[in-house]
C-alpha cells in the first residue's frame, strides 16, 4: 500500500473527506499497528472515530512530553 504524505492526509481529514480512522491508519504501517495495540489496550473499537480521535490525542500528548524533556 502506498501511504499519502501527512500533509495531504491532514488536509483530507480537515476537509471532512476522510474519517478519523482513515486519517490514522493511512499514515504508515507502524502507526496502524500502534493504533490497533492502543485500541486493544483501551478496549476500544478500531473502526470507531472516537477511538481514532482518542489515539490522536494520546500521540499528541506523547509528542508534547518528548519535546518538553
Amino acid at each position: 500500500m502506498n501511504y499519502p504524505d501527512y500533509d495531504t492526509l491532514r488536509e483530507q481529514y480537515e476537509a471532512g473527506n476522510i474519517s478519523a480512522v482513515d486519517f490514522v491508519i493511512q499514515q504508515s504501517p507502524e502507526i496502524t499497528e500502534d493504533y490497533n495495540q492502543f485500541c486493544r489496550d483501551e478496549g476500544l473499537d478500531p473502526d470507531s472515530d472516537s477511538a481514532a480521535k482518542a489515539f490522536m490525542d494520546f500521540r499528541e500528548e506523547l509528542f508534547e512530553e518528548s519535546i518538553s524533556n
